[in-house]
Parts: C-alpha cells; structure tokens; sequence
C-alpha cells in the first residue's frame, strides 16, 4: 500500500502544473461576465483565476484581467476573448509563450514580459487579423462578421510602440499613438494606417462597429476606390489589340 501511495505521489508531481494552476486574475470587474471552462460556466468576479483556454464573454460589464507575466487585457461590454495559449517561466524566458483571440467587440491588450523578452512567443488574433507585437499596447474591435479595427495606443508612461498588422494578403505597421488600420476580411489587405484625431483610450468602445472613426472611413473608402480603379485597369486592356508574337520572324 505505501509503495502504492508513492507512486500516485509520483505521478502527481510528474502532472504539469499548468493543468491546475491558474495563468492569471481578474483584477476589475464591473457588471455581469462569465468564463467558460470545457462544459463549465462560471460566473466572473473579482480575483477569479483564469486558465488556458478560457473563454471569457462579457455582458453590460468590464473585466480585467492581468497574467503571471504582468500582461493586460481589459475586455470591453459584450465582447469575447479566447485565451488559446499560456505558458510563463522567469527563470526560462525563452520557454514562455502567449496566445489570445479576441472573437468579438473590443479588447484593450497591454504587453508583459513575454512580448518584452521575446515578441515572436506572442500571438495575438481577430478572426480577420494577426496582431504583430513588440511590447506596446493597442485595442481591438471586432464585429459581427468579424471585421477588425486595431488601434495602437500609448503605453501607461507615455511612450509609444509598434505593432504589425497583417491579413493573408497585407500587411501595415502602426507606430503613433492613435494610429489605425481596418482588415474587413482576411483574404483582403488591411487599410492605410491613418492617426485617429482627439481620441483617448477611455473612448474605445464597441460604438466603433456601429461608427467607425472618420479618419478610418475614409481610409476605407479609398482602399474601396484603389480596388475598383485597379479592377477597371484590367478591363481597359484590349487584349486582343497587341500580341507580342505578331509580328516579323527571322528565317
């Protein structure tokens, strides 16, 4: 029996920690939000432990989260967040790794030491967007359809840093506070990054799907008109008016 009993112990410390031990807390919670855990659901409050794989819905409320590695999300009114990989260890900064999926409305992101110590261990989506980091902050907001607006943003001292934003087609580089970029669908380029005027991060929202900000309509517009003046210049094209294999051959 206490052979029996050693072995179990054995087994247990053998368990990876991560299977039990949480990756994080809520820090602020304010209004109704649930976490789905597998067939779980359980209702957020504050310091509830988030895992891997969590996903995180809000209703008319705002939930905090800050991770192990001193990352920070805050996930706006009726939005989701997906969290698809977490691994941290001081000791072995290469080993760590992070991976997020905002799914719909708006999520606020502010880098920790993962992206700081190595921005490639980060992997930040929308269902139309792969977010490129290196140790900034910047919001998402998602739509129905999955149509994504990325804004990067001051950090909390004040500096500003830089992110990538790219679709399978496209890619554009933020790197002003309150610069922006549209990516409607994944098979199209994101927008011109355009900067967003008088606008603070408290004003972010999901009011964004509804009306996105003027600058960035506008950025839409005339990517719509670049893609209908490059359709109509293929349709100008007489290809029956010159071919290259006309004309004189030597014998």
């Amino acid at each position: 029996m206490l052979q029996l009993t050693g072995l179990v112990l054995a087994l247990l410390l053998l368990w990876p920690i991560s299977s039990f031990a949480a990756i994080g807390s809520v820090e602020k919670k304010t209004g109704p939000a649930d976490l789905f855990r597998s067939k779980e659901k359980i209702p957020v409050e504050k310091n509830t432990g988030v895992e891997m794989n969590d996903d995180i819905r809000t209703g008319n409320g705002v939930v905090g989260i800050g991770f192990d590695d001193k990352t920070k999300v805050q996930i706006e009114r009726h939005s989701k967040l997906i969290i698809d990989d977490f691994v941290y260890d001081s000791r072995e900064p290469t080993t760590s790794r992070l991976g997020l999926k905002v799914a719909l409305g708006t999520v606020k992101y502010a880098s920790g030491l993962i992206a700081k110590n190595n921005r490639q261990a980060v992997s930040i989506s929308t269902p139309t967007a792969r977010i490129g980091v290196l140790g900034t902050a910047f919001s998402m907001t998602v739509d129905e359809i999955g149509k994504s607006l990325i804004i990067l943003l001051p950090n909390a001292d004040g500096s500003v840093g830089k992110i990538s934003v790219e679709s399978d087609v496209g890619q554009v580089i933020l790197n002003q506070a309150f610069q922006a970029t549209m990516v409607s669908t994944i098979e199209t380029p994101p927008t011109g990054a355009v900067v967003i005027n008088n606008l603070t991060t408290s004003m972010i929202d999901n009011m964004f799907i509804v009306s996105p900000p003027q600058e960035v309509k506008q950025a839409v517009e005339e990517q719509v008109r670049d893609d209908m003046n490059d359709d109509q210049g293929i349709l100008d094209v007489d290809f029956l008016e010159f071919n290259e294999l006309e004309g004189d051959i030597d014998t």
